[in-house]
């Protein structure tokens, strides 16, 4: 790196020249905006260390992270919480090497316990993964039509029964939208043994992402009664899946694939070039087969976590014990609804 290289921290609550810095790298995504940045310190309040190495007015790498602070868990920095994937934007190996030690410099003066980088990073640094999880990407550039003939015949079989049992799709920005699809989510949560989000999260999307036009929420109905729902949202040329739900008749009537397929459609027909779909755990074979199905590409996403009091990189963190999975799937919505409220801002 050149002698004149600096560090700056941005806020991107409050200024807008992060977005103008990430905008030029080609590996920016949507969790690196300061759109993501609001929702996330919106809800929980977690504070923004979002780290540049300068030269001039230009940066050369790039590195969000929220400090999360909590008396039940400790300060941890992370980049980013809720994030599938948000790795350092960098150049050069020189300049990925110089803001990984800014980082580091920067949660040691916190009393981090330990800095997490979801996502690889340039640099001499070759660390073992945390964490490892599936990525999957569709690209769009063929078009609709022939996205739909690389799908495997069940995805297929799936659309065709969702269209002839006469369920339907909107794609919606509203309050209503959000509602309904906060109800379906909490369902689907309980269903899998963990506490939903808290509505204060998606009413704050829905005010920072989805009404500005940087995402919207398919909603499939049928009769009249919701059945699935997906949260997308998008960033440059990339749209991505976030967030799915349902209730149990919905999945018999296949209205998750339908609900994918709609916004496959919505992004191809307006160029977008890719299409994400989040982060998916080695064990979850079902989920695998549910998103390559779609003709996904699947890819490795790797989450690297720095224990700051130790000094070296962490590796295989500690399952959840299996009770609490099953305890939450028995507890009324209620109850889960209130546990999400008050964990979720000490986890990420």
């Amino acid at each position: 790196m050149s002698h004149k290289s600096h560090l700056r921290i941005f806020d991107p609550i409050h200024e807008d020249d992060w977005d103008v810095q990430t905008a030029s790298h080609p590996r920016a995504s949507f969790f690196h905006s300061s759109k993501w940045a609001r929702v996330l310190n919106a809800t929980y309040g977690h504070v923004p260390h979002y780290l540049g190495v300068m030269q001039e007015d230009q940066a050369q790498a790039l590195l969000p992270v929220l400090e999360v602070n909590s008396f039940l868990t400790g300060r941890r920095g992370v980049s980013l919480p809720f994030s599938d994937e948000c790795g350092l934007l960098a150049h050069d190996e020189a300049g990925g090497d110089q803001l990984m030690q800014s980082a580091l410099e920067l949660g040691r003066a916190r009393q981090w316990k330990f800095l997490e980088v979801r996502g690889n990073f340039p640099g001499r640094l070759r660390p073992t993964p945390w964490v490892s999880y599936f990525g999957h990407e569709l690209d769009l550039s063929i078009g609709a039509d022939a996205l739909f003939a690389r799908f495997d015949g069940s995805v297929r079989r799936a659309i065709h029964k969702a269209e002839k049992a006469r369920v339907q799709t909107r794609v919606l920005a509203t309050p209503e939208a959000v509602q309904t699809f906060f109800k379906l989510h909490c369902l689907t949560r309980r269903r899998h043994g963990t506490p939903p989000q808290p509505f204060l999260f998606f009413r704050n999307l829905l005010e920072h992402v989805l009404r500005p036009g940087n995402g919207f929420i398919v909603l499939a109905t049928h009769e009249d009664q919701p059945v699935a729902a997906g949260v997308f949202v998008h960033h440059g040329k990339t749209g991505m899946y976030k967030f799915g739900a349902s209730e149990p008749y919905g999945l018999l009537l296949r209205g998750n694939d339908l609900v994918m397929w709609e916004a496959i459609k919505w992004y191809a027909s307006r160029e977008y070039l890719w299409f994400t779909m989040g982060r998916t755990s080695p064990s979850n074979a079902g989920l695998r087969r549910f998103k390559c199905g779609f003709g996904a590409r699947e890819h490795p996403m790797n989450y690297f976590r720095y224990d700051l009091r130790r000094e070296r990189f962490l590796t295989g963190p500690e399952e959840k014990p299996g009770w609490i999975n099953r305890a939450c799937g028995l507890a009324p919505v209620a109850v889960l609804q209130i546990l999400g409220k008050l964990l979720y801002r000490h986890i990420h």
